[in-house]
């Protein structure tokens, strides 16, 4: 009778504590993705030491690791990286200059597979885990070193200035990228606007470019003809906001962004118009001055599944340990009752 109550008992026990391993599946999964991320791909940025075949220079502020013996290019990204800084802050009238004080580490690519393994994607440049990494095989092609280093620099300052949450969910991506390609000193992008046009006259409303997961929907559209056109959309769009309104304006819609305040309400309290009004009136004096056809549309963003994923992908990562560290207070919290 004693030994049926102790396998009742022991029953009821187990059903409580559920099946583990469910559970430990997905720690291992987690384990294994984090060994995956830190020692073959983007993860290796916070840690340069694991990067044994790059060498690296600094001027006691930034940090350049390279490939080779490219210690000259290395000396010319120190120096132009300097430079990029200043001109932000500047830019900004940011007296403080406290973003950059630590310095940035820049590291610099000599191929496609190179910058790929780095970044797990294949721009020119990219602003990850805090970290600057360049294309150089790409860049002279297609733009110069400083516009490279301006545009990724300027991501930079504003996830340091605002923290990597609020740039991604309160800080407006059109803005952002407009703003990172109208301080380069030329953008291929924004000087063919008007001729990409008219071979395709179709935009993505910038009101619809809030996130970035809204920004990479729309670099795929088109089979890619679209990423030209959104940047420099968005370059002369945020040009026109100065002309037509001022850069003291423009400075403060950017001083009042913050997470508890929508972007959408302080562009209309700021410039006294809707972001959808202003873009239209800007979109009319290109027709007006024959840069756009008369055609010239917005269309809106499709569903991208792979985009969805991806960024579904990260949520899950990020709530794993989220939901582990809360199941063991709990089970802690329990077990002293």
């Amino acid at each position: 009778m004693s030994e049926t109550i102790y396998k009742t008992k022991e029953k009821e026990i187990r059903k409580k504590k559920g099946n583990p391993w469910p559970l430990r599946i997905i720690v291992i999964l987690f384990i294994w993705i984090l060994i995956y991320f830190f020692f073959a791909g983007p993860g290796r940025l916070l840690f340069p030491s694991l990067l044994i075949s790059y060498t690296s220079v600094s001027d006691n502020k930034n940090t350049v690791y390279f490939y080779g013996d490219r210690i000259e290019q290395a000396l010319d990204v120190l120096w132009l990286a300097s430079i990029a800084q200043d001109s932000i802050e500047q830019f900004w009238g940011d007296t403080v200059g406290d973003k950059f004080r630590k310095g940035v580490t820049i590291f610099m690519c000599e191929s496609r597979q190179q910058y790929f393994h780095l970044t797990w994607n294949r721009a020119m440049g990219s602003a990850v885990m805090g970290r600057m990494v360049l294309n150089t095989s790409l860049i002279r092609g297609n733009m110069t070193p400083y516009s490279a280093m301006i545009h990724e620099m300027y991501h930079l300052y504003i996830t340091r200035k605002y923290g990597y949450l609020s740039s991604i969910f309160f800080y407006p991506k059109w803005f952002e990228e407009g703003c990172a390609t109208m301080l380069q000193d030329y953008s291929v992008s924004a000087d063919k606007l008007g001729e990409n046009l008219w071979s395709w006259p179709t935009l993505v409303s910038v009101t619809s470019l809030e996130h970035p997961w809204n920004w990479q929907t729309m670099v795929r559209m088109e089979d890619g003809k679209m990423v030209s056109k959104g940047y420099g959309q968005v370059c002369l769009f945020t040009r026109y906001l100065m002309d037509r309104f001022g850069k003291e304006n423009v400075q403060e819609y950017e001083s009042r962004m913050h997470w508890t305040t929508s972007p959408k309400k302080n562009f209309k309290r700021v410039f006294e118009t809707s972001l959808d009004l202003a873009e239209k009136e800007w979109l009319q004096g290109m027709v007006e001055s024959h840069e756009a056809p008369q055609e010239t549309s917005f269309i809106p963003l499709p569903f991208d599944f792979l985009i969805f994923l991806r960024w579904l992908f990260i949520v899950i990562i990020i709530l794993i340990p989220v939901f582990l560290i809360v199941r063991w207070i709990y089970r802690i919290i329990s077990s002293r009752r």
